[in-house]
């Protein structure tokens, strides 16, 4: 999936397409299917049941339950109406996107908690040539939208928000992926039944979608923190992230196709991605002043130049 830099800077240019003015909650709406990553970040440094967190996290990286987050949210603000708009509209626009790359063992699912079918249009892998193009041309916008004149969204008005509504919204939000965790193994959703019953995939295709390199010999690979060892003639290095389609046969994996992710890890250039969203997110005479110290440093780099030259 793309990593929140390309996230952030197609939801800038699909702003100015549609001109919406109000910036900063279309943009909190972009990031928002991913909180299901971040939590998982945290449940993977807790050490708990990686299969199981997955089963319980994914189903926020869906329309459907970005649409009850949004709601959630919406109810702080004053204007309740224009905050849902925003924020979900962001999120629709983070799925798509999403769809558009090319997976294996993963997907969308579009249509969650009525169907469990996953979905992906194969465009273009996680750190090819086009990957990297698109992370360059973010830089680029989010710099234009760092560096404008004027404010990227009206002040936010917070309120009090009726718990009579609020605390029952809540708490359908957290039960609904607990609910559907059983149903998620059961369509194996990024293949977590194999990964939790692998003898019942004996002689079938399975497939990771984000599987780390642990040893090279012989090659084993660590997915939702279980481990298999991978019968290759290609090389890895440890620390290697890949993507397999394999059959299992006898606990070992016998791949038919391997992907090897390029570039520096997706998480850690959505942190110069969540760089960027904090500062568009600062109030314009911040942002002004942040304007100013590039503006200053880049003329003063200009001085330097010309009195070495003279």
């Amino acid at each position: 999936m793309p990593d929140w830099l390309v996230h952030l800077g197609f939801a800038y240019v699909m702003a100015r397409l549609i001109k919406l003015r109000d910036l900063k909650l279309f943009f909190l709406g972009s990031l928002l299917p991913d909180i299901s990553r971040v939590a998982l970040y945290f449940t993977d440094f807790a050490h708990l049941d990686q299969i199981s967190s997955h089963l319980y996290f994914m189903p926020f990286h869906t329309p459907f339950m970005a649409a009850l987050v949004a709601l959630v949210i919406s109810l702080f603000s004053e204007n309740f109406k224009k905050c849902f708009f925003l924020i979900f509209l962001g999120a629709i626009f983070h799925l798509a996107l999403d769809l558009t790359q090319y997976r294996i063992g993963n997907g969308v699912l579009l249509f969650y908690p009525f169907s469990f079918r996953q979905f992906y249009f194969s465009l273009f892998w996680s750190g090819d040539n086009i990957s990297v193009l698109l992370r360059a041309l973010a830089i680029g916008v989010l710099v234009i939208c760092l560096l404008k004149k004027r404010p990227v969204g009206s002040p936010l008005f917070l309120r009090a928000p009726n718990l009579k509504i609020a605390f029952p919204l809540m708490v359908l939000v957290l039960i609904i992926p607990l609910s559907t965790t059983s149903l998620m193994m059961k369509n194996n959703v990024d293949y977590v039944d194999f990964l939790a019953h692998p003898q019942k995939w004996e002689g079938k295709r399975v497939e990771f979608y984000n599987a780390k390199v642990i040893s090279t010999n012989p090659v084993i690979v660590r997915g939702m923190g279980v481990k298999f060892e991978v019968v290759t003639s290609e090389e890895f290095r440890e620390g290697d992230q890949i993507c397999i389609r394999a059959t299992h046969k006898e606990g070992r994996i016998f791949p038919v196709f391997i992907y090897r992710y390029r570039g520096p890890s997706k998480s850690k250039v959505s942190l110069v991605g969540l760089l960027l969203f904090v500062l568009i997110w600062i109030d314009f005479p911040q942002r002004g002043r942040v304007r100013l110290i590039f503006r200053e440093a880049f003329f003063r780099r200009k001085d330097e130049l010309k009195r070495r030259g003279s």
